[in-house]
């Protein structure tokens, strides 16, 4: 009977320690899993944000305007994102809205972060400071989508390895830098599409 007893206690502790094992396996996957749902819904809602942008210039057959008229100003470079939910004056054929984001002065007001901008950048250079990737005249440019204020450096550096295979902040089709305006967050930018140089 002791004999029985023994391999009993001995099973169930063989038992037990299959289930903690298993146990941590389990919460590993899973929060991988939890981490890469994250990102791929932070690529997926950035990419929306330049959809909207392309289907506001297929419908009305011109970009959004820019936010400041003189080159030489850091927010020529920033569209006038509002349009996107807010019909612009003398604008014909828009469709919208083209998200479902309420609108603040120039830009977007996100739902979880700051703020959300379309911009027109340079793919040329190493930058990740958006004001550091002016296209400038004789650069290759593109839109770029930027959300603001994200509390989250992991989730940026888990981005550039699905995005850029890990190559940095100012390198690639994602960039990140800090945000200035909170502390401790982080601005993300992604490029979109390609597109002409509007100062060539």
């Amino acid at each position: 009977m002791r004999q029985k007893a023994a391999m009993f206690g001995l099973d169930a502790r063989i038992a037990l320690a299959i289930f903690a094992a298993l146990s941590v396996i389990t919460g590993a996957v899973l929060h991988s899993a939890l981490q890469e749902a994250k990102v791929i819904s932070l690529i997926t809602e950035m990419q929306e944000i330049g959809k909207a942008w392309e289907q506001y210039y297929l419908d009305t057959g011109v970009d959004l305007s820019r936010n400041n008229t003189d080159p030489n100003e850091d927010h020529y470079y920033i569209f006038n994102s509002k349009y996107l939910v807010e019909k612009p004056t003398g604008v014909v054929n828009w469709k919208g809205p083209y998200l479902n984001y309420p609108s603040k002065s120039y830009y977007l007001r996100h739902p979880l972060y700051d703020s959300a901008h379309v911009m027109n950048l340079t793919t040329d250079d190493g930058w990740s400071v958006w004001f550091n990737g002016k296209c400038t005249t004789g650069k290759a440019c593109a839109i770029y989508i930027s959300l603001n204020s994200i509390p989250n450096i992991t989730l940026a550096k888990k981005v550039d390895v699905k995005i850029d295979n890990s190559d940095g902040a100012d390198q690639g089709k994602f960039r990140w830098s800090t945000f200035p305006a909170s502390p401790g967050t982080y601005r993300f930018i992604l490029q979109y599409a390609l597109t002409k140089n509007p100062n060539d």
